[in-house]
């Protein structure tokens, strides 16, 4: 619902006066939000959308490089007396700012209960650059854009075929399929002005391969009803699938010679693919989550809380809470609804509060103070906020309960795992003890581990997801080089 902005005319020189105000709203603003655990550049584009002779209507749009978001609508935006009100239900934003002059808006950004401050600049320049790997036309491989479906015909998906130029229309070539990290991403699995996925399928198809890349459903050109934009990893497993029918119909594919490169979230979307396709010749692993996801979420949040600035005897407490959650929630059947997670998230804050194997009261109290000051709200009611949302997503709880060393352990084919060694969502120690066990029990399974890399196997300095964005680098030409060794070696 758009709330109306009534002038009211008294005098010319207050209707000219007014004019200005509603002119100065106008235009794109850029600002910075620190959460603490990481930057987000954030970039309004504010217009109106109609103006009468008593009202002005305005629409804001919102552009988040690094999550991939892009002409975000807002359900309200309001500017009266130079004070500018943004609303949005879908992901629970509130901007409340003033003029400040004619290029800064002051105001603080809400989210989930928790207070930030911002501060808006008129920006005039353009925020997408081309990074220096980004391939760029002509290429000198043939490149296709391709359509096909599910198997209900609800998705209908949209991608990107390439592979070499050669002068017998005949020949066929060892192929891969390229599957994104988590969330909705393009076949480029675009991230802020890196395309990555772009950068893979070039250099492996100058090396001799066929390469398909897909824009996930509720990506890029890829089309989907309404109910395939709720999904879980089994969900995107069939997505798949339908990748591997489609590759393998392709003249130009090698049926025999068909390998699965998975990053992060894709590894597992690979291991669910191999698993329906025996003929499948082998898996690579970027950053994939090897270990559990509770291993893996508490790691990411550990972090989160460290690039914060946190304590680090707050966090190490924290995350004994957090694992007590998290315990609770594998042991769930079902999907909990909103009173049932409640009453586990309450459960869970007792048991910590009153049970000394959870630590002193004394840093109990450090805890609770810290996320008060920093959500401006009672703790217990933080933890709701934060953990019914993580509690009842589908994803989520679907996610909690794979176990990928027990889907590994099940193929015979060979898998390569290549990791940043300052990977800050997935830990390289953990992904090694994985690895090693399989070893154990006879698997084809090799890690790589790469100094000073990102979970986007980037160089990097930190590892510190804000490095993604200004790195110029998009893609690890020693990863690239890592990858066709291990092709041509199986």
């Amino acid at each position: 619902m758009k709330k109306r902005f009534v002038f009211i005319y008294i005098l010319l020189i207050l209707f000219n006066s007014a004019t200005a105000q509603s002119n100065a709203i106008l235009g794109r603003w850029y600002g910075k939000l620190e959460t603490g655990s990481f930057n987000l550049d954030l970039y309004f584009n504010i217009k109106t959308l109609s103006i009468g002779d008593n009202e002005t209507i305005y629409q804001t749009r919102m552009d988040v490089p690094m999550q991939n978001l892009k002409n975000h609508p807002f359900d309200e935006t309001n500017f009266k007396k130079k004070k500018l009100t943004l609303v949005d239900g879908k992901l629970g934003i509130y901007f409340e700012g003033k003029i400040t002059d004619t290029n800064k808006i002051t105001g603080t950004f809400k989210q989930r209960g928790k207070l930030i401050p911002l501060t808006l600049i008129k920006s005039y320049g353009v925020i997408n650059n081309t990074k220096p790997q980004t391939p760029i036309a002509p290429f000198p491989y043939k490149s296709k854009q391709v359509s096909f479906s599910n198997q209900d015909g609800k998705i209908k998906f949209s991608g990107t075929i390439t592979y070499p130029n050669s002068t017998d229309s005949g020949q066929k070539f060892p192929s891969l399929i390229l599957f994104t990290g988590s969330g909705a991403q393009d076949r480029d699995e675009s991230i802020g002005n890196h395309k990555p996925f772009a950068v893979i399928a070039d250099y492996l198809t100058k090396a001799g391969y066929a390469v398909l890349r897909v824009d996930d459903r509720g990506a890029g050109f890829t089309k989907a009803s309404p109910d395939k934009l709720k999904y879980t990893t089994e969900d995107l497993i069939e997505d798949g699938d339908a990748y591997f029918k489609f590759l393998v119909a392709q003249p130009m594919v090698n049926m025999s010679e068909i390998y699965l490169v998975g990053h992060s979230e894709g590894g597992s979307i690979a291991t669910g693919v191999a698993k329906k396709n025996p003929s499948v010749a082998g898996i690579i692993g970027l950053a994939p989550m090897l270990a559990t996801w509770s291993e893996t979420n508490t790691y990411q949040n550990y972090w989160a809380l460290k690039n914060g600035g946190v304590d680090s005897l707050i966090i190490e407490n924290y995350i004994g809470l957090h694992k007590l959650l998290l315990s609770k929630l594998c042991n769930e059947r079902e999907i909990p609804n909103d009173s049932i997670s409640a009453t586990i998230i309450r459960f869970c804050y007792n048991e910590w509060k009153t049970n000394s194997i959870y630590g002193t009261d004394k840093i109990k109290k450090k805890v609770i103070s810290y996320f008060e000051k920093s959500y401006k709200d009672k703790f217990l009611t933080v933890l709701n906020a934060q953990y019914t949302a993580l509690f009842t997503n589908p994803w989520m709880f679907n996610f909690f309960k794979v176990i990928p060393s027990a889907e590994l352990v099940q193929l015979r084919i060979p898998i390569l795992v290549l990791q940043g060694k300052l990977d800050q969502q997935i830990s390289y120690t953990q992904s090694e003890d994985v690895v090693k066990m399989l070893q154990t029990v006879g698997r084809n399974i090799q890690i790589e581990i790469f100094e000073n890399h990102n979970h986007l196997m980037q160089h990097c300095k930190t590892g510190n997801v804000n490095e993604y964005f200004d790195n110029q680098e998009s893609f690890s030409p020693e990863v690239l080089e890592a990858i066709t060794n291990w092709l041509k070696a199986n």
